[in-house]
């Protein structure tokens, strides 16, 4: 028993008595016994009791229903009815105070018993039952996803507010109406209803994906969600529940950002990338059904100039305007894009050689007859223009774009405004090929620590003060075989193709790690200075001069121990950036040689405005200073000029002693070359 607390409304005092004492025994707590309606609704109101029993008929103005009507609307306290009789009409005015009893006088103690404990039963469980259902219904109306419930005619049982706003339609409006007649749920795709197509069948709920929505007031949204059976308690279906959600907007943003990690931001035509996925489903459509297209990739002559003259933003307006002519000269159905710089490609879709060939001829025509002008500067502009025919039989898409980029670069190499069809045969091509054959492997080397260092020792010619022994840091290939490449078969691919700073600086790097490595072990070769070559393009990459100080720090060596060697033709292109570059080094303890002095410009002007402390005179001269006499004069007047600025003097290709005998005479510091030593494999661990 839970010692429920209750009141008693009886006019007859007897009765009430009777009452309060069984109710009593029987556990009960009475709050107060009174004889009036008013007398009860303030009663009930003060001691707010878990039930009341009620007599219908009571003294006074109020009887026992008006009370109970007024108790149920303010203080929800469950009633039961006390009678000794009840006709038609008084059952009738009983029923809408909505009694959670009736017990008939006179009564039976069990009988008493029985109907309130079924009355607090049935009140709890109620009480139990409305509280779910305003959890559930803040639940659903508090939700992000729009929630429809209909039966299983599809008329509408419930509509939350979500639904509500996307649907234009409220929840009273909606009630019991067929949903098609409020809303149309759409496939995007094959742009038909949803409904009844898409009801379940099964146990698992069917879920949908852009499903178009449209509204009351003709608005549309897209949604994602599902459909759910509702089950009856013998399992039997008695509606459905839809819930979606407006992915209106995140559909957009994902279109947008599909457009933008696919087209190229400057100019509006596809990437690189999506042109590759693009060129590589065309690729396997040929394969399976035929068909004749071509690729054309495209170059932009004197780009560099216009870019460098007027700045960036110069260069940006110039590929817009190369890629509306583009756009305007192709098919709708062609697939146009933007491969990078200055680079751009099409694939002219169900197009023969012959019409190729015409349509490339047009973007040169357009290009060059518009004459790019900027700011006052006039630059006649001309198209590079590669052609690769397609067909069945080109199934690798490297092969294909390599193709492209092989006959472009040959039209560009003839002198620009070139159009050129890729030949698979022609020597031209195979050379270029080959070129590129040395790139992977020359990534491969890097990747599988295949390169390895060798040194070729740089003597005094005559024994004076400041005049120290050196060798220079030399690069070699290691084949798959164990056999070794020289540089001349892979430097000049690693040139053009952009990987010579990648190479110097793995040498720079493990030519420091080789010296301590040797130094720990007291080795003679640390005596010397090493030399270590820099390509051009090292030279105008600042960020080198960090990354060399920084591996020196790494591995605790001196940059005093290190020379430099740039050649004469890379400082005198960039002659402002040379100074710069050698300054910066110089300035932590490196010193500088000028490499291969006399094969360039030879320009004793600039030399004495390069901080380098080594000259190192071109072989192509030395060698032969045994028997050309204007050769050895050649020699002689760059050793005087360069000691005179005050430079040590290096002679490169000493390859006999007759040869080292003529630099002793003439004065030069420093021998290389055979007669002094070979190259050979500098002896660290790798």
């Amino acid at each position: 028993m839970a010692n429920e607390r209750v009141l008693i409304v009886e006019d007859e005092k007897i009765i009430a008595l009777d009452l309060q004492r069984r109710l009593e025994r029987f556990g009960y707590t009475i709050c107060e016994t009174c004889s009036e309606g008013v007398d009860a609704i303030e009663k009930a109101k003060l001691h707010s009791p878990d039930i009341i029993l009620m007599d219908i008929m009571l003294n006074g103005p109020m009887d026992g229903i008006e009370a109970a009507k007024i108790i149920k609307q303010d203080l929800r306290i469950p009633i039961v009815f006390l009678t000794a009789y009840i006709d038609d009409r008084t059952l009738e005015r009983a029923k809408t105070a909505e009694p959670y009893g009736y017990i008939l006088k006179p009564f039976k103690e069990r009988e008493l018993y029985t109907a309130i404990d079924i009355a607090l039963y049935k009140f709890n469980s109620e009480q139990h039952i409305k509280r779910q259902e305003r959890l559930f219904s803040a639940i659903l109306h508090s939700v992000n996803d729009g929630l429809i419930a209909v039966d299983n005619d599809l008329a509408v049982l419930f509509i939350n507010p979500v639904a509500s706003h996307l649907s234009g339609w409220n929840e009273e409006e909606c009630q019991g109406k067929p949903l098609h007649q409020m809303i149309s749920m759409i496939d995007s795709k094959t742009l038909n209803p949803i409904l009844p197509s898409m009801l379940p069948e099964g146990e698992i709920s069917n879920k949908f994906h852009d499903v178009i929505l449209k509204g009351r007031l003709g608005q549309s949204f897209v949604l994602d969600g599902a459909i759910t059976k509702i089950h009856q308690a013998g399992n039997e279906v008695e509606g459905y529940v839809i819930a979606f959600r407006d992915v209106t907007e995140l559909r957009k943003l994902s279109a947008t950002v599909d457009y933008q990690t696919s087209h190229d931001k400057l100019t509006g035509l596809g990437n690189r990338e999506d042109f590759a996925n693009k060129l590589q489903a065309i690729l396997e459509e040929l394969v399976r059904y035929g068909g004749t297209h071509t690729l054309l990739q495209l170059d932009v002559d004197r780009f560099k100039i216009v870019n460098d003259t007027c700045g960036t933003l110069a260069g940006d307006e110039l590929l817009r305007q190369v890629a509306t002519y583009i756009q305007t000269l192709t098919q709708r159905n062609d697939i146009a894009a933007r491969l990078g710089g200055d680079e751009f490609a099409v694939v002219l879709k169900d197009c023969v050689l012959e019409n190729a060939l015409q349509v490339a001829q047009r973007l040169q025509e357009a290009v060059q007859n518009h004459k790019f002008i900027w700011q006052n500067n006039l630059f006649p502009i001309t198209l590079s223009i590669g052609l690769v025919p397609l067909s069945g039989e080109d199934i690798d898409i490297h092969m294909v774009m390599a193709a492209a980029d092989d006959a472009c670069y040959i039209a560009k190499e003839e002198g620009g405004n070139r159009i050129r069809v890729f030949q698979r045969d022609e020597e031209k091509y195979i050379l270029r090929r080959g070129q590129m054959e040395w790139v992977s492997k020359i990534n491969q080397a890097l990747e599988s620590n295949k390169f390895r260092l060798w040194y070729q020792l740089i003597e005094p010619i005559r024994p004076l003060p400041g005049i120290h022994p050196k060798l220079e840091i030399l690069i070699r290939m290691e084949s798959d075989d164990g056999s070794i490449v020289s540089p001349g078969a892979f430097i000049p691919s690693a040139e053009r193709y952009g990987l010579i700073s990648t190479i110097d600086r793995w040498v720079f790097e493990t030519t420091i790690k080789a010296w301590v490595q040797l130094k720990t072990q007291n080795h003679e070769l640390v005596q010397r200075l090493f030399s270590v070559n820099l390509s051009g393009a090292t030279l105008l990459d600042e960020t080198f001069i960090d990354f060399a100080i920084n591996i020196i720090n790494k591995y605790g060596a001196s940059p005093g121990n290190f020379c430099l060697e740039i050649t004469e033709t890379s400082a005198i292109q960039n002659l402002s950036y040379a100074i710069r570059f050698i300054e910066k080094l110089k300035s932590h303890g490196f010193t500088f040689s000028l490499d291969d002095f006399g094969s360039g410009f030879s320009s004793f002007n600039y030399l004495k405005n390069l901080p380098v402390d080594y000259l190192k005179i071109d072989g192509s001269i030395v060698q032969n200073i045994d028997e050309s006499l204007i050769n050895f004069t050649m020699v002689e007047s760059i050793n005087s000029m360069g000691h005179v600025i005050g430079l040590k003097t290096i002679a490169e290709f000493a390859r006999n002693p007759s040869i080292v005998e003529r630099l002793h005479r003439i004065g030069v510091d420093y021998a290389q070359g055979y007669a002094i030593a070979e190259p050979k494999p500098l002896p660290y661990t790798h």
